[in-house]
Formats: C-alpha cells, sequence, structure tokens
C-alpha cells in the first residue's frame, strides 16, 4: 500500500536530520616558520569521496566584488567559487583599467570611472592576478576553486569549516607563498569536531608595496 504523501515528508525530513546532525566542526590554524599566525591565508578542503551536497552549495552563485579604493584593488585577495561572477566597481574618483593575462581569466576593462562595471564570468579554476594599465603599483588577486568549502584566516591565523563526514583534502594558497608550500596537501577524515594547525615549511616571500604618492598621471 502506498504511503500518504505527509509520511514521505516526514521520513525526508528525518533523512536531512540526520545528514546535519553528521556536520563536524573543523577548525584550522596557519602560521609562518616561527609559528606566528597569519592572516589571509586561502584555504579551501576538497571532498575526496564525493559527499553528498546541498543544491545551494553547488548552484548558489552570488556576485562576488572586487573594488578599486585609494588606488589599490580590494580586497587584496577575492577567493571565489568556480562559475562566480565578478564585478568590478571602481570607487575611486580617477579612472582605473584593469586587466589579467592569467590563464584562469584573460579580460581587460578598458579605462573608466564612476560606473559599476559588468560582472565577468570566472569558470576556470586557479590563480588570477590583476593589475592596472595606470598604477603599475596595483596588484590584486582571485583565486577560483571547485568546492563549497574555502576562505580565509582570520588575524589569529583561524579559519573554520563545518563539514559532512567523509574524506577531504586540505589545500592552502597566498601569492607570497614558497612553491613547497604552494603544493601544500593534507588528506583529514572527518569523523569528529577537530582542530589541526598548519606550519609553513618555508618564509613567504616579500610582498611588494611600491606606491607613487606624486603619480604624473593623477588624473587618471
Amino acid at each position: 500500500m502506498t504511503r500518504p504523501f505527509k509520511y514521505k515528508i516526514i521520513s525526508v525530513l528525518i533523512v536531512l536530520c540526520c545528514f546535519a546532525s553528521q556536520a563536524k566542526n573543523i577548525n584550522i590554524q596557519v602560521n609562518d616558520t616561527e609559528k606566528n599566525p597569519l592572516t589571509n591565508i586561502v584555504v579551501y578542503i576538497e571532498s575526496v569521496n564525493k559527499v553528498m551536497l546541498d543544491k545551494t552549495q553547488l548552484t548558489d552563485r552570488p556576485t562576488a566584488t572586487m573594488d578599486q579604493v585609494n588606488r589599490q584593488f580590494s580586497p587584496k585577495i577575492l577567493v571565489v567559487n568556480k562559475a562566480t561572477k565578478i564585478s568590478f566597481p571602481n570607487s575611486d574618483k580617477i579612472k582605473h583599467h584593469v586587466y589579467s593575462f592569467s590563464p584562469a581569466k584573460t579580460f581587460e576593462i578598458k579605462l573608466y570611472s564612476d560606473k559599476q562595471s559588468t560582472p565577468l564570468l570566472f569558470n576556470q579554476t586557479g590563480e588570477v592576478t590583476l593589475g592596472c594599465n595606470i598604477h603599475d603599483w596595483m596588484i590584486g588577486y582571485v583565486y577560483v576553486v571547485d568546492t563549497p568549502w574555502f576562505g580565509k584566516t582570520d588575524l589569529q591565523g583561524n579559519i573554520e569549516f563545518e563539514l559532512p563526514q567523509g574524506k577531504y583534502n586540505i589545500k592552502i594558497w597566498h601569492p607570497l607563498l614558497q612553491d613547497e608550500d604552494q603544493d601544500f596537501t593534507k588528506k583529514i577524515d572527518v569523523n569528529s569536531d577537530n582542530k589541526l594547525t598548519i606550519n609553513l615549511k618555508e618564509a613567504m616571500k616579500p610582498a611588494y608595496s611600491a606606491y607613487d604618492e606624486d603619480d604624473e598621471l593623477d588624473v587618471y
């Protein structure tokens, strides 16, 4: 005999509740070689056994924003999921000319100001380095991942994820990481709440911070 529709709904809700109760909190801290916490490090986690995901985690891609403020990209590093659109507004009172030659996304937004640019689709994973044809010191980064679990470490070097039980690979990225740390992968088997620490093996590269206050192209 076919069960009444309301019992089917109850059964589905029970399955969803059981699945949600299996989620575990994973706290990750990233430190430098001296074990000092590192902020703004991209951390992302990829499923090994393709755990069941909510459809919104796979399809919900709100438009992200990479602004231009005080002749700098803001944020300096933007991490997004694959198939995300990114807008590049210019909040300065001068013109900018944004471009990228990166294989993951090559594009050019020619000289513009005081307007919202048409969002661009980022549909390939990897690093996208941004520049401005007018202001050479302006360098920003978009990092595209193919997983719903990603973010950047806070001021204390921490980031937290809620993961369904399963097997995963933890990876990190930052433009100033040396090769050995850029290739970092840690395998984890999530079956309980856990706290993990990642210590870099090499010191980070020095940051480029050149900024010409007396820019001869000050009107742009």
